[in-house]
């Protein structure tokens, strides 16, 4: 096998996206904050003083809301395309890995269902990649406008490792000048 192929390797990281940034998060938490406070207060000076521990474990209740979003978000899929495999690596919030290498000569990408379901079914799009009887899932996490992209992008990495290993041209070092 030539270097060309042996070092075609292609990488695609997915991960949910998230459109509230750190900064963003503390100042929410500071509206939500400021805003309790002020109604607290009003209630406390009313003489309902138990409504601030109430207001307090609503925002407790939001900030908690909001890091476990945070925390679901740590997860990833990591993606390589090799001549040889598709490996997909799936990350937990948690750290822990879990990978799957399937062949790339093999391997088949699939969007199912092939046409997007009605909303009102509650049907989600998918994609699978197949070989040999075994499947991994991809992108399960990405919202379902995603998924048709996603397919598209592996698809074409799996395409292009193929191609690589198809335009491998260098002759078999374990043949002599003879070709025996």
């Amino acid at each position: 096998m030539s270097e060309d192929v042996q070092s075609h390797r292609e990488r695609l990281t997915i991960w949910p996206y998230r459109s509230l940034s750190a900064r963003g998060f503390m100042l929410v938490m500071a509206a939500l904050g400021s805003l309790a406070f002020c109604i607290g207060l009003g209630f406390f000076l009313l003489g309902a003083w138990p409504v601030v521990g109430f207001l307090g474990l609503e925002i407790l209740v939001v900030w908690v809301a909001f890091k476990m979003n945070y925390r679901a978000a740590k997860r990833r899929q990591n993606l390589t395309a090799t001549a040889k495999e598709l490996t997909i690596e799936t990350v937990t919030p948690a750290g822990e890995r879990n990978s799957t290498s399937l062949p790339t000569a093999w391997v088949q990408v699939e969007l199912t269902p092939r046409e997007e379901p009605d909303t009102a079914s509650r049907a989600q799009q998918r994609v699978i990649a197949r070989s040999h009887g075994r499947t991994a899932e991809i992108g399960s996490f990405l919202h379902p406008a995603e998924m048709p992209k996603l397919a598209r992008e592996v698809r074409r990495m799996v395409s292009r490792a193929r191609n690589a290993a198809l335009n491998d041209t260098t002759p078999d070092p374990r043949l002599d000048d003879a070709g025996r």
